[in-house]
């Protein structure tokens, strides 16, 4: 990943005491201007503090502060890509991000924004949003350890047991929260949860050996090109799939399990992810 040049560190870096001097004016835009032209991204948001303007505002303040000695943020994009994690945060929603970002900071510089200065924080931007989103991608690809694949296997049997009960509160819970995920389903045949509850189990069961799943994760992600399913709809069916987990099989789900599927829902949607951008790419 290429280098931020001294002059793009030099414009951010000036423009630190301007945006200083009231931070939060320039978050507060930031999320009107993201949750009114990306609605998709508030449910991301639904668990943040109230304090939640004020971090980010420190944040791109210690940002431009620093951007000249970045390794003093180490310990800060840690945390940050930890809290992405758990969040559910994809690469697929750094445009938003950065899209409201920086029409934001346009807001707040004034005639400061100029074209050097915008362009200057685009690069610093991606720079930076590349630097999370390859931790991000690191934290997700080794949560599902050994003992959390040993986790969800154990589930196998409860869920072959109730699977299609957990499945059939999954899709109550997601449509009630999520209305738009209703017209991913409006061809759905009448047995899809089902159908979901066999694909469920047979992951469980198969969790350390995903070879055995080749020919199913194809046809899953066929379907889900054909039905218009995109990366910003997997947030929902994880948050919904593990209430319903919870909601149905009670004190079986422990938060040690409900972490395992989360490990696990993650490796799987990432596979799906990145075939289905190949079936779309290939369209």
């Amino acid at each position: 990943m290429a280098e931020l040049s001294e002059k793009t560190k030099e414009l951010v870096k000036s423009t630190a005491p301007l945006i200083k001097a009231d931070p939060e004016k320039l978050t507060n835009r930031m999320y009107e201007l993201m949750f009114g032209n990306y609605p998709y991204a508030k449910p991301l948001f639904k668990n943040a503090p109230k304090n939640q303007p004020q971090v980010l505002a420190r944040s791109i303040v210690g940002y431009a502060e620093n951007i000249d000695n970045l390794p003093a943020l180490e310990a800060v994009l840690d945390k940050i890509a930890v809290h992405h994690v758990k969040t559910s945060i994809l690469p697929d929603h750094y445009p938003w991000v950065g899209d409201s970002l920086l029409r934001a900071i346009k807001d707040t510089l004034g005639e400061k924004a100029t074209d050097e200065v915008m362009k200057a924080w685009e690069e610093a931007y991606w720079f930076l949003a590349n630097v999370l989103i390859e931790r991000e991608r690191k934290i997700y690809q080794s949560a599902l350890t050994d003992e959390r694949k040993k986790l969800v296997k154990e589930t196998a049997p409860v869920l072959k047991e109730k699977g299609e009960a957990v499945t059939t509160r999954m899709y109550e819970v997601m449509f009630s929260n999520y209305p738009d995920a209703k017209a991913l389903f409006k061809n759905a045949p009448n047995n899809q949860n089902q159908i979901l509850a066999r694909s469920i189990i047979a992951y469980a069961e198969n969790i350390d050996n995903l070879d055995a799943l080749g020919q199913a994760i194809e046809k899953i992600a066929k379907h889900h090109v054909d039905t218009a399913v995109k990366p910003e709809h997997y947030p929902w069916v994880i948050e919904s799939l593990l209430q319903a987990m919870k909601d149905v099989l009670g004190d079986t789900i422990t938060d040690a399990v409900a972490e395992a599927w989360f490990a696990a829902y993650w490796i799987l949607a990432d596979i799906l992810i990145k075939r289905e951008k190949e079936l779309y790419a290939a369209a």
